[in-house]
């Protein structure tokens, strides 16, 4: 049936992405030569890269073709991020995640962290201390967490983190506010520099327990999170 030929079309990006053919930023085929090449109408062609677009993969320039997404991030991000709000996911959910995610993440991020990237977190870190203004300090923890998590140097991890860092924004800048209003500056202070210290020792046994540590701290002070 004409209205199913555009799954032809779908399967086709999606090989051709496999193969290497297709790569970030490609543009793909006039409509005209993938109808000739897939055997289908143009109106199948045209629905394929609908949907295609609407999902976030490929992305259509007035006049300039079409072209493969250089924005993977968006294109999970979306979808997961209302599946999320749509069964009505809380914010102790995404901390949970994060949680195990951090935690899992801690032997790849000791093996595989290089030198510069541990400076980098440590800046990160000099500026936390730095800094009284509330909304930086929660850009900053943000950025602290969401850059160690991508030492791992895993593409199907820094992918899974890179598709719900936006909800990961949320609950880092939800939790941050929560512990300091419970504990204060001074213990989440604390907390980062722990991490940071296993990190640059890299012991990761330190690591693991300065993460616990800092996700109990969080967790005491979850109840009105919800």
């Amino acid at each position: 049936m004409e209205e199913r030929k555009f799954h032809k079309l779908i399967e086709h990006i999606k090989k051709e992405i496999k193969s290497g053919n297709l790569k970030n930023g490609s543009q793909i085929y006039p409509e005209r030569t993938l109808a000739e090449n897939l055997n289908i109408g143009r109106s199948s062609v045209r629905e394929g890269i609908k949907i295609l677009e609407i999902i976030g993969l490929i992305e259509s320039k007035r006049g300039g073709g079409n072209y493969i997404t250089n924005d993977f991030k968006n294109m999970l991000c979306n979808p997961l991020s209302l599946a999320f709000e749509l069964q009505k996911g809380k914010i102790r959910d995404v901390i949970e995640l994060r949680k195990m995610l951090e935690l899992s993440n801690a032997e790849f991020m000791i093996k595989r962290v290089t030198l510069e990237e541990i400076q980098q977190v440590e800046k990160i870190y000099e500026k936390m201390l730095n800094c009284n203004d509330i909304e930086r300090l929660a850009d900053l923890d943000r950025d602290f967490h969401l850059l160690m998590m991508s030492f791992s140097k895993n593409i199907l991890l820094t992918t899974i983190i890179s598709a719900i860092s936006e909800l990961l924004e949320e609950s880092i800048i939800a939790s941050r506010d929560m512990v300091l209003e419970k504990f204060g500056k001074e213990k989440i202070d604390f907390d980062h520099k722990k991490i940071l210290e296993s990190l640059k020792n890299r012991d990761e046994e330190g690591l693991k327990n300065s993460l616990r540590l800092h996700f109990d701290n969080i967790d005491k002070s979850l109840p009105n999170l919800d």
